[in-house]
């Protein structure tokens, strides 16, 4: 599973305001959007936080980073869509333009139900299922190298192969935890 945490002690910036853009629902449900954003995506940072910037932010608009784009990219991921952001530091006014709005094309029903700890409060098994602890189907993730998890939509499963492709690359601050060990 990947993410980007911070690690404890340690602050980075984070995007102030999220807007709603006309006709997109959410980012987060793996299916491309029938008219995508107008570009530049204007964003804020957040002026109460500070340090450095994630090479990832998965928040309801997710972003990623140029270089960190450009890695998953050339380790054959090629499902994203990506849209140009202008993120403006309110208090400076200092814009910054090397994150990527990303939409990640394909949700996946990979959960091995049979092997996780969940709960599902919607009953629907699917988007909304809360896990202690994820077992995947490796048939059902039929090897695809990213992909968010059609369960739970926050989860972003990736392939070993790029895992390790990106630490090899210095890891861009991500974190990758085994899906055992996935809280989401």
């Amino acid at each position: 599973m990947l993410e980007c945490l911070v690690p404890p002690g340690e602050e980075r910036m984070s995007p102030y305001q999220y807007p709603q853009l006309e006709g997109i629902h959410s980012w987060l449900l793996g299916s491309p959007f029938a008219q995508p954003p107008a570009e530049p995506i204007q964003l804020l940072w957040n002026p109460d936080t500070e340090g450095g910037k994630k090479q990832l932010y998965s928040a309801t608009v997710p972003l990623v980073h140029r270089d960190l784009l450009q890695a998953l990219q050339s380790l054959g991921v090629d499902n994203l869509d990506c849209y140009s952001t202008d993120i403006t530091h309110p208090v400076t006014a200092q814009i910054d333009r090397e994150f990527f709005a990303f939409n990640v094309i394909g949700a996946v029903k990979a959960a091995d139900l049979a092997g996780s700890r969940y709960a599902d409060p919607s009953g629907r098994g699917r988007i909304d299922m809360d896990f202690d602890s994820l077992a995947i189907s490796d048939a059902a993730a039929r090897g695809l190298p990213l992909f968010r998890l059609a369960e739970c939509v926050s989860g972003l499963v990736v392939h070993e192969r790029i895992r390790h492709g990106l630490e090899a690359r210095g890891g861009f601050g991500l974190s990758f935890v085994a899906p055992e060990d996935w809280i989401g």
